[in-house]
């Protein structure tokens, strides 16, 4: 049990040296957040740039106001937009959200390769597939 606990705060620290850094790079070079580049990215896989605000909530690990706020601010600078009624609201990504969000994923990227390259970690791939797994689990759902 503590070995996995262990993980998790490993994986807490990681995440954050990785969000310092992107936040700093992106906001220098193109003016927004890791968390409003994560939001325009989680949009752009869309098939139609459009996800219910609350499919939001897991995947961007904040509560809905805040994932709101976070909306507000982006639409306000017309890098997405929000549509639908009070109980089905949508976040659509704009033409200049998702310019932007190709423009600093190449930004990211830059850096996380880095970072492996620096850390001298396992594969990408597969760390990757055990994140998601981890990510998606039901253990860790909001009830």
């Amino acid at each position: 049990m503590t070995i996995h606990l262990d993980y998790c705060l490993a994986l807490q620290r990681a995440h954050a040296s990785v969000q310092l850094k992107l936040d700093d790079a992106l906001g220098t070079f193109h003016g927004i957040s890791f968390s409003d580049f994560v939001l325009l990215d989680l949009l752009a896989q869309t098939t139609n740039g459009k996800q219910r605000m609350d499919a939001l909530v897991r995947p961007l690990g904040q509560r809905l106001p805040l994932v709101l706020r976070q909306l507000i601010t982006l639409e306000k600078i017309g890098l997405i937009g929000r549509e639908g009624s009070r109980a089905q609201r949508y976040a659509v990504l704009r033409p200049a959200g998702r310019a932007l969000r190709n423009l600093a994923r190449e930004t990211a990227g830059d850096i996380c390769s880095a970072a492996f390259a620096a850390a001298d970690m396992a594969p990408p791939e597969k760390v990757c597939d055990s994140l998601l797994a981890l990510s998606l689990t039901s253990a860790l759902a909001l009830s």
